[in-house]
């Protein structure tokens, strides 16, 4: 049978009835945030990416549901809110379902048949209403900073759910994005593009030392001389090609006469 969680993520902890040695005397630490208290369950699922699965089913979901009762309780005592610490169970379900189901085990048939979506939500659609559910707590901002940084771990970790179909192009820039506004959130004002300005701040500075008339008044200027230039050159070539037609009229010659005036 499986041991409950361990309440610190120094030594791994055991999906087995063997529990490594030492692990009470593990110093505990305090948790500051939702992420502190969840960082077992992070710790949990590592294990499940790693194809370490629990021995016993029954076990294995009472020992999750009491590891959330427990992160529960110290959430309250944090005062973070019921809907933070709802989402951050229901993700959490939502990967713990996709690590066992998404690679083959002794439990994977009974697992299928009753994840712990299901148990615990009576839903087995946790793959798309995580994404559903995600957006909302976008939509909120960062009043849901504590259950953002929890669907956040749960993409880093590897949840896909509905994007495994999809590619993993969407997803990618969704984990992305999703850390840039939790960065935005906390205060570190970085924005969302930092790189936006561009490399060269010769531009910049001439736009505050050069007056605003002299770059109105220098396309003026060349555009006089270009006119008058091009002007000239063209009467200059007119006068070519007319030097050319000339002698095509002539005016006839002049016949020579004598005129003899008697007396």
């Amino acid at each position: 049978m499986m041991n409950p969680l361990p309440p610190t993520p120094g030594p791994m902890p055991s999906l087995t009835s063997q529990a490594p040695h030492g692990l009470a005397s593990a110093p505990p630490s305090t948790p500051q945030s939702l992420l502190d208290l969840m960082a077992d369950g992070f710790y949990l699922l590592l294990l499940l990416k790693r194809a370490q699965m629990p021995g016993d089913t029954e076990s294995f979901v009472q020992s999750v549901q009491k590891f959330l009762d427990g992160v529960e309780r110290g959430a309250v005592k944090l005062g973070i809110s019921s809907e933070d610490i709802y989402a951050a169970k229901y993700a959490f379900c939502a990967a713990v379902d996709e690590a066992i189901l998404s690679q083959p085990s002794a439990l994977h048939e009974t697992w299928e048949r009753n994840p712990l979506q299901l148990r615990l939500f009576g839903e087995h659609l946790a793959g798309e209403h995580f994404f559903d559910r995600l957006e909302e707590l976008r939509r909120q901002g960062a009043v849901r900073l504590p259950s953002l940084e929890i669907y956040h771990y749960c993409l880093l970790l590897g949840f896909e759910g509905k994007y495994r179909l999809e590619g993993p192009e969407k997803l990618g820039y969704l984990t992305a994005r999703l850390g840039d506004e939790i960065i935005y959130f906390k205060g570190k004002r970085t924005g969302f593009a930092p790189h936006w300005p561009p490399p060269d701040t010769v531009r910049h500075a001439l736009r505050r030392v050069v007056p605003l008339w002299l770059p109105a008044a220098l396309v003026a200027g060349f555009g006089v001389l270009g006119f008058f230039g091009l002007r000239l050159s063209l009467d200059h070539q007119t006068e070519q090609r007319m030097a050319a037609y000339n002698q095509v009229v002539q005016m006839p010659q002049r016949t020579a006469h004598i005129t003899i005036t008697l007396p």
